[in-house]
């Protein structure tokens, strides 16, 4: 692993991200899909949306029923500036229930990993896209969240990779767009802007939400069917890092000019 591309492990016996090479085997992570994990974009000098990933990730925290206390999210950021200021990185942050046990978990106190790489950005247009064929998302009470237990967006990727594709649309057990295989996906028609409503499965991501904070009043969020995104002048996907505009879905194709209301949200 080069310099920044390393795992770090937190010490709460002297309050420390140390390098890690290892982790105990076996841990409720690899068991279980035990935990939550953050997908953080460091600009050489902050957590872009910071509030928006604490946010969601306490709310992760609280629905999983893990302890919080010794959570070093909030302190993450400083610790970046002083490690690696002026680097612009990837950061994903793990939080897993410790212990180990069989389904039932023996104590809710947690681990915390941190992997560190350079960012990468999405690209501004994908240009083939299509509705995933063996994939469909279920609403839990924890769908929102960014669990460790990501086995669909796994598949989804697979299936992308297998048919050639830039980019894959999940639906739900119904039917409905949920979203696309790591990002949310919008459409827009005119002026007016759709998304799928959380309760189809899809996660809460930070790119949603920075778009929603950004043009409210255009943005509608409800329960729509393939059908209704392919009659739209425009998709695309967003997640942290950024906006991906489709080509084409199957053989429709689909503007890919840059919208104006969505400049600068993501710089």
């Amino acid at each position: 692993m080069s310099e920044i591309d390393t795992i770090f492990s937190w010490n709460p016996e002297n309050s420390e991200w140390e390098k890690a090479t290892d982790f105990p085997i076996p841990n409720r992570a690899m068991n279980f899909g035990d935990g939550i994990f953050e997908t953080l974009v460091f600009d050489g000098s902050k957590i872009r949306f910071f509030d928006f990933h604490r946010d969601r990730l306490f709310g992760g925290i609280e629905v999983l029923k893990m302890d919080a206390e010794g959570t070093v999210f909030l302190r993450l950021e400083k610790w970046l500036l002083n490690n690696f200021g002026g680097k612009k990185l990837r950061v994903r942050l793990n939080i897993f229930r410790a212990g180990s046990g069989k389904y039932t978990p023996e104590i809710d106190l947690t681990h915390q990993t941190l992997h560190v790489q350079d960012l990468t950005f999405p690209p501004k247009v994908k240009r083939t896209s299509s509705f995933s064929e063996g994939v469909a998302l279920f609403p839990y009470p924890w769908s929102r969240f960014k669990t460790l237990n990501s086995l669909p967006y796994v598949m989804a990727a697979k299936e992308r990779i297998e048919r050639d594709l830039d980019e894959l649309i999940l639906l739900d057990y119904s039917g409905k767009v949920a979203e696309a295989s790591a990002a949310t996906i919008f459409w827009r028609k005119g002026k007016k802007v759709f998304t799928p409503a959380l309760t189809c499965g899809g996660i809460d991501g930070i790119g949603r939400r920075a778009i929603l904070t950004k043009i409210p009043r255009l943005i509608n969020e409800g329960v729509f069917s393939p059908n209704d995104l392919l009659r739209a002048d425009q998709v695309w996907v967003s997640n942290v890092t950024g906006i991906s505009y489709l080509e084409k879905v199957d053989s429709l194709e689909f503007s890919t000019e840059e919208w104006e209301p969505l400049s600068g949200i993501f710089e």
